[in-house]
C-alpha cells in the first residue's frame, strides 16, 4: 500500500500536469491507488464521470499508452458485455503519460474468491478461467521448439545473490524440480496468444456475475499457461482454499481450485502435465523474492514450495 505522502505526491503532480489542459477542465482526484517506480494509478472525476487514470513515469510512456490502447480497442469488440469485460479505454494523452480508463465496478475478485463459500469460489475460479479462454480464443498460434533453460536463467537472475537463507531454503529446491520438469519440454510445441501477461484475481473486479479485467497494459504474446500458472499461484499464495478435511494438492495447488479453473479449457490437454507444472514452477520462484515481508506470505510461500515439490 502507498503511503500518505506518496499518495500525496501524486496527487499533486497530476494536478501540476494537467493544468490548463482544455480536457481537464473538470478534474479531480479521489483516490490514489497504486504508486512506484514505473506507473501511478488513481481513482479520478473526468468530464464529470469517475474514472481509473494511469501515469507511466518510465522511459518511453508513450509507446506504452498507445499499446495499451490498441490492446482495450481490440478487446472492447469482444469484451463489453457480462459475464466478460475489460475497462475500456476513453482518452489517450501519451504526450502526458496518462491513460484514461472506465472505472471497473464492485470488488477485487481476490477478495470474491477469498470470502465465497466452496461451491461459489469453485464457480468463480470456473469463470476466471474462462475469462481467459475468452481473452485469448482467436488470438493464438502454436511456437516451436520451447526452450525452458531461458525461462530458468531469468527467475535465477531475478533472485540475485545474497538473499537470506530463509528465502534461498525455499527456492533452491523448487528451483531442482523445475530443472528436473525442463528436461522433457526442450524442444516441445507450446501454445502462445494475446495474454494479459499478468493475470491474477488481484488484477480484476468483479460485480454481479461479470469479471472485468483491468491494469491490461499492452498485448503479450506468450504461453497461455503462464497466466493460468500465474493466477492460480497467486491465489493459492494470498487467498488459498480454507476446508476443514483432507484436501488434495496438484503441482502444489488446491486441487479444486485447478480442476475448477482447467474446466474452462483454456489450456489444451497435453500441456495440462506438461507446461502447467513446469510454470506453475517458474510462478513459485518469482514470488519467493519479495517474501523478506510479513510472516504469513513467508509461511504460505514456504508450505507451497514444499507441497509443489511433493505433487509435481
Amino acid at each position: 500500500m502507498p503511503s500518505i505522502l506518496d499518495k500525496l505526491s501524486v496527487e499533486i503532480d497530476l494536478h501540476k500536469l494537467v493544468s490548463g489542459h482544455a480536457a481537464f477542465s473538470d478534474f479531480h482526484v479521489e483516490e490514489v491507488l497504486k504508486t512506484g517506480p514505473d506507473q501511478a494509478t488513481a481513482i479520478c472525476i473526468f468530464g464529470g464521470q469517475k474514472v481509473v487514470i494511469k501515469k507511466f513515469l518510465d522511459a518511453e510512456p508513450a509507446r506504452r499508452i498507445l499499446a495499451a490502447k490498441a490492446e482495450l480497442g481490440t478487446l472492447a469488440a469482444f469484451m463489453n458485455a457480462p459475464p466478460f469485460r475489460v475497462n475500456e479505454c476513453l482518452r489517450a494523452f501519451p504526450e502526458l503519460g496518462l491513460i484514461v480508463l472506465t472505472f471497473a465496478p464492485g470488488t477485487r475478485l481476490s477478495e470474491a474468491i477469498k470470502h465465497a463459500e466452496f461451491q461459489e469460489r469453485m464457480a468463480l475460479m470456473d469463470l476466471s478461467g474462462r475469462w481467459l479462454k475468452t481473452y485469448t480464443t482467436g488470438r493464438s498460434e502454436i511456437s516451436h521448439k520451447f526452450s525452458p533453460d531461458w525461462w530458468i536463467k531469468k527467475r535465477i537472475t531475478a533472485f540475485g545473490e545474497n538473499q537470506p537463507n530463509s528465502l534461498v531454503e525455499i527456492f533452491d529446491p523448487v528451483l531442482q524440480q523445475v530443472q528436473k520438469l525442463a528436461a522433457p519440454l526442450r524442444g516441445m510445441s507450446i501454445t502462445k496468444a494475446a495474454i494479459h501477461g499478468d493475470y491474477s484475481s488481484i488484477n480484476a473486479h468483479y460485480h454481479d456475475g461479470t469479471i472485468y479485467g483491468v491494469d491490461i497494459q499492452g498485448k503479450a504474446r506468450l504461453p497461455i499457461v503462464q497466466d493460468v500458472a500465474k493466477f492460480l499461484v497467486w491465489t493459492q499464495l494470498h487467498t488459498p482454499l480454507q476446508h476443514t478435511g483432507d484436501i488434495d494438492f496438484i503441482y502444489g495447488i488446491a486441487e479444486p481450485d485447478v480442476s475448477a479453473f482447467l474446466a474452462s479449457g483454456v489450456l489444451p490437454e497435453n500441456e495440462i502435465d506438461t507446461f502447467l507444472p513446469f510454470f506453475i514452477g517458474l510462478q513459485i520462484l518469482g514470488s519467493i523474492p519479495p517474501l523478506r515481508k510479513g510472516n504469513i506470505a513467508l509461511q504460505r510461500a514456504q508450505k507451497l514450495a514444499a507441497t509443489f515439490s511433493e505433487t509435481s
